[in-house]
């Protein structure tokens, strides 16, 4: 097995696939990313902990075909330290140990067979939908942050997504608070399936940018591991970086066997699901508020941020007084210091004050995308709602902890 590819494509090639190998390693094989040459230009590069799977393809020169396993980190740190230039990968299948070389440079790696490599990705699901890249991706990077960290195996450490009629939702909640995006896309229905994401056609003049193509008419909706969606957004950001002639970027979001994937051109990562019913949460959200505070998402977050510094280390305690055209943020750590902030803001209402945990309330600031934040509230113990001036398809439910 011999191939060739520029020093670039492999180090990209092996920060796709590597984030996906396994921290605590049972089977020392997935500890390796899986190399297998594929015609006379492709290399395919895939990695698995079992319950996640990335697979990319690369253009490079294939000398010789064949297939191996290798040490994807070391791999990686080794590749990443040679100079810019063309690097070559042969590979004695015999003793399956592996010459990386690149000018002066050469190492050796010492592989596993591919033959006793997990199967990363069972079967392409029949039933899909095919949507813009920046669609899936916001609609994960503005709520994923809010599943809960310390059970990711339960069905609060997942993004509950649903795809059903026109209509794409994702939410994510830890019991303390829930972010949610839903927004509606225009369908074409049914598309004949293909083996290429694919997406020739637009609805009555309608930008393919909210555009979604079934290729089986279906309803989806499953818990997807948070730690999932981040791999998902990095894999999207990455293959949009890529993409150099500006073409509409489009990933088909399938499932099957309990697993979901995500197809791009280049790209599959597929994930097991979480099994389980999704609390209800359409009536969580207040459908009115008392109070409305509007201010500017940029100088509100450096003053939380500023604030957070003496807030305490266990509670994350910040306390937001609202009266007149001001709200006064305060954060105090006892035996150690406070800090106090003033941000002017646009109010409706009457005096008002709230406690809240400064690093929730800083996680939705830094994914809001608008100059201008709306924060609806009903009271000092009331759910706390943050959206977008301007965005209707996101809203962020904060519960107010009791100050003491």
């Amino acid at each position: 097995m011999h191939f060739a590819l520029q020093k670039e494509t492999l180090v990209r090639a092996l920060k796709d696939v590597t984030s996906a190998l396994a921290t605590r390693v049972v089977q020392p094989i997935l500890n390796n990313v899986a190399l297998e040459t594929q015609g006379e230009t492709t290399i395919k590069f895939k990695a698995t902990d079992l319950d996640l799977s990335i697979e990319t393809l690369v253009a490079g020169v294939v000398y010789t075909q064949g297939a191996i396993t290798l040490p994807g980190r070391k791999m990686l740190e080794i590749v990443s330290k040679l100079p810019d230039d063309l690097v070559s990968c042969q590979i004695e299948m015999d003793t399956l140990t592996a010459t990386i070389s690149c000018r002066k440079s050469k190492f050796t790696l010492t592989g596993l067979s591919y033959e006793d490599y997990p199967k990363t990705i069972s079967k392409r699901p029949e039933q899909a939908y095919v949507m813009p890249v920046e669609v899936l991706k916001k609609s994960m990077f503005q709520t994923s942050f809010a599943a809960a960290s310390y059970d990711a195996s339960s069905i609060l450490g997942g993004v509950f997504l649903v795809l059903q009629d026109g209509v794409l939702e994702a939410t994510a909640t830890d019991g303390s608070r829930m972010a949610h995006r839903q927004e509606k896309l225009n369908v074409i229905a049914p598309a004949k399936a293909t083996d290429e994401v694919t997406n020739e056609a637009e609805v009555d003049g309608e930008s393919k940018s909210s555009t979604i193509t079934l290729d089986k008419a279906t309803t989806l909706k499953v818990i997807i591991p948070a730690k999932a969606c981040t791999e998902v957004i990095r894999t999207l950001d990455n293959y949009s970086q890529a993409q150099k002639n500006g073409t509409n970027e489009e990933v088909r979001v399938g499932f099957s066997d309990g697993q979901v994937t995500f197809e791009t051109e280049r790209h599959c990562l597929a994930t097991r699901l979480i099994s389980g019913e999704y609390p209800k949460y359409q009536d969580l959200f207040p459908s009115e508020f008392k109070y409305l505070a509007t201010f500017n998402r940029e100088e509100m977050m450096k003053a939380i941020e500023r604030v957070a510094i003496m807030s305490d280390d266990r509670t994350h305690l910040a306390k937001l007084h609202f009266e007149d055209q001001t709200a006064h943020v305060t954060a105090n750590t006892p035996d150690i210091g406070k800090a106090q902030e003033e941000v002017s803001i646009q109010y409706e209402g009457q005096v008002l004050d709230i406690a809240v945990n400064v690093k929730y309330f800083l996680d939705v600031l830094q994914r809001l995308v608008s100059d201008e934040v709306r924060l609806e509230m009903l009271g000092s113990l009331k759910p706390l709602i943050l959206k977008g001036v301007g965005d209707d398809c996101y809203k962020y439910l904060l519960m107010p902890v009791q100050a003491k």
